[in-house]
């Protein structure tokens, strides 16, 4: 025989005879990339140092074809060289004890080509066979097909070590009579689990219909995406066996027509089922799906139910994805032997009751920040863009909006992804720090300094290098660069909140210049330890105002995110989060004007509302009142406009002539969230609950 037969130009391929040995990994699918490499490499090894491989070698008569998580060894010359080969490098493997392969050897015709690279492979049914017979086997299995085994057994000692265990289809319907090798050491002496039939060779019974499912799912993919797509396909197929009714989008244009007929189709359908693996989630399409998915859920109370697979992917949830899916159980599939499993998974949630009424959830009580696992936090469109910039390591993220706006639940969150990816984080509230601690700048520095340490659990605190020759900056600097940055290996994020505490004190422009410093310095050297460090600043004052100098601020630089009241739309989706409690859009209109959209105030009427059954009728009757839903917050309100008499008369002018002239008390009552507008010509009251007790108590 040539050295090799490829073909040129317009001449066709000939069939040849072929004796394949193809080997699988078992378990590949579940290594990490380099474990996957390791064993690869291995098995490489492991084929070259068989006595077989190297025979047909050096003969000419041998092509390896790598197929991913194995390969396939190909042999044209003796009939015996493939079962030989497989005998050998189970024997290898056995003394190793590295990995487990699974073994499929069949004879058949090959086309002997050259592939895309110019390199001699084989293609045809004698592969596909014998790849087949592989599929059929676990661990350790060296299984032969019917046709090898009739030449095997012509000849001892094949014909002992050949044991029938009957027939079993494989892909597409095929049918193929298999044989299995066990010499006593080598080979696997079980029944492959695939195998439905007694080694007597008896029929296999016929599979009985998996339990009907009469429900709609709709799945989720990023297209292009493998192994997301051969999933898809398992999964489309399976739940269709099982009575669903299944919608994939693969048919629809990107486009006005398409979201259309997404969110029809969404509305319509009692679950989804997203597919996401690290390529799904980088998909704007499937975020989009996914996001109208909870949006329909959240109004429908839980319907349709959002069943997320996670597709050889355990890592985090980046951004928005995460807070709209980490609440949610997901099935985990790692390979192609998990399908079955999945598909049974995803059948039994489907057939088991909808999950109970909105109405039994448990309540929180609002105020403060709302729970990372809350059910009642609301993603705002800002929330992307904070999540994001931290998800960057932006150096500077500015978080801003006045008070009672979310700063803090939205902070909670950005800091959790940045754990989730591995950095360490920090977190300092100003609002905890005593009089003491801003008594100085040194004596602020060393408080932080502490609490960074503590946090982090270092061995060396401020005060073991403070040194009074150095100024206060110098020495925070110091002991942030080198006991804190150039101790931790990982990227550091600091969670600074209420830093407005801080405009008044005298050194606040030397903190804020600090802060300032470090994000140059890191500009200026990316490979420096500031590299590694993100500053996330909340705050609810407007900086200008007490700040001189802008170029020795950190408000002008990094990202900044600003915090709106809650949109219509937004109260309607929390509404339906609460069991619904405003019944119809007439009271939703009503709600809406009342409280404005502030979120901690449609937080506590909603609550009221459905925790205290109020009827809706009461509750807008009281809502301003001093002794209603909302006393507490409004009697707040006027003992701190009491307290100064220049903040107490700008709201008595805004109410007799709905202006305020002093630019600087317009800013500070709009970060005390009681007013709203861009400048003071535009000034108005937040909500109608405000206008309304301060008329009443002013006037």
């Amino acid at each position: 025989m040539e050295k090799s037969t490829l073909f040129e130009g317009n001449e066709q391929p000939r069939p040849v005879m072929a004796h394949v040995l193809f080997v699988d990994v078992v378990g590949y699918s579940k290594q990490t990339t380099d474990q996957q490499t390791r064993t690869l490499q291995q098995l490489q090894e492991i084929v070259k140092s068989a006595p077989e491989c190297n025979r047909a070698e050096t003969a000419h008569q041998l092509i390896r074809n790598q197929t991913g998580d194995g390969m396939a060894l190909v042999f044209f010359d003796d009939m015996f060289a493939a079962a030989r080969c497989a005998v050998e490098m189970a024997q290898r493997l056995a003394n190793s004890d590295a990995f487990g392969v699974r073994m499929g050897v069949h004879s058949g015709p090959v086309y002997r080509m050259a592939d895309i690279n110019g390199k001699e492979s084989v293609v045809g049914g004698g592969i596909n066979m014998a790849q087949r017979v592989m599929d059929c086997g676990d661990s350790g299995h060296i299984l032969v097909s019917g046709t090898h085994a009739q030449f095997l057994c012509e000849f001892d000692p094949w014909k002992s070590l050949l044991s029938d265990i009957g027939t079993a289809e494989v892909k597409h319907g095929f049918k193929v009579h298999l044989f299995n090798y066990y010499d006593g050491k080598i080979g696997n002496p079980t029944l492959p689990a695939k195998m439905r039939v007694a080694s007597s060779g008896q029929a296999a019974p016929t599979v009985a219909p998996a339990p009907p499912v009469s429900a709609s799912v709709a799945l989720f993919y990023k297209r292009g995406a493998r192994p997301d797509e051969d999933l898809l396909a398992y999964l489309e197929k399976d739940l269709g066996r099982r009575g669903c009714r299944v919608f994939v989008d693969r048919h629809l244009k990107v486009g006005v027509e398409w979201a259309t007929e997404i969110e029809r189709v969404i509305g319509s359908v009692d679950a989804v089922v997203p597919l996401l693996s690290p390529a799904a989630a980088e998909s704007e399409m499937l975020s989009f799906e996914i996001q109208i998915a909870d949006e329909a859920a959240r109004h429908s109370r839980g319907k349709p139910r959002i069943l997320p697979v996670r597709v050889n992917w355990e890592g985090p949830l980046p951004g928005a994805l995460g807070s709209l899916l980490d609440r949610y159980q997901y099935a985990l599939w790692r390979g192609p032997e998990d399908n079955k499993a999945v598909a049974e998974e995803l059948a039994a949630a489907l057939a088991a009751p909808a999950p109970a009424d909105s109405r039994n959830l448990s309540l929180e009580t609002p105020g403060g920040a709302v729970p990372l696992n809350s059910t009642f936090y609301v993603v705002r469109p800002t929330d992307v863009d904070f999540l994001k910039a931290i998800e960057r390591r932006d150096s500077i993220v500015l978080l801003d909006g006045a008070r009672q706006m979310g700063k803090t639940s939205l902070l909670s969150r950005g800091l959790q992804q940045a754990r989730k990816t591995g950095a360490k984080v920090v977190f300092s509230d100003f609002q905890k720090l005593n009089n003491a601690n801003l008594e100085s700048l040194e004596s602020f520095y060393m408080a932080l300094g502490t609490s960074l340490g503590d946090q982090l659990d270092l061995d060396v605190f401020p005060e073991n290098v403070w040194r009074p020759q150095r100024g206060p900056n110098e020495n925070f600097e110091r002991y942030l660069r080198r006991e804190v940055l150039e101790k931790i290996a990982a990227p550091l994020v600091w969670g600074l909140d209420e830093v407005d505490r801080l405009f008044t004190c005298p050194f606040a422009g030397e903190v804020f210049g600090l802060f300032r410093s470090w994000h140059n310095a890191r500009a200026l050297d990316p490979e420096s330890p500031w590299g590694r460090f993100t500053q996330v600043i909340a705050y609810a004052t407007e900086a200008h105002l007490f700040i001189t100098d802008l170029n020795q601020s950190p408000f002008n630089v990094g990202t900044r995110v600003k915090l709106d009241d809650f949109t219509p739309e937004q109260v309607g989706d929390l509404n339906a989060r609460y069991g619904n409690p405003l019944r119809n859009e007439a009271e939703l209109r009503i709600f809406n004007r009342l409280l404005g959209g502030q979120p901690y105030l449609v937080r506590r009427g909603l609550h009221e509302l459905a925790s205290r059954e109020m009827a809706f009728e009461a509750f807008e009757k009281k809502a301003a009142s001093d002794d209603g839903p909302f006393g507490d917050h409004l009697r707040r309100f006027l003992v701190l406009l009491a307290r100064d008499p220049q903040l107490l008369e700008a709201i008595r002018g805004l109410l007799k002539t709905g202006e305020i002239p002093e630019r600087k008390l317009f800013h500070r009552l709009r970060s005390a969230g009681i007013l709203r507008g861009e400048a003071p010509g535009d000034a108005r009251f937040r909500c109608e609950i405000y206008a309304t007790c301060l008329g009443r108590h002013l006037l």
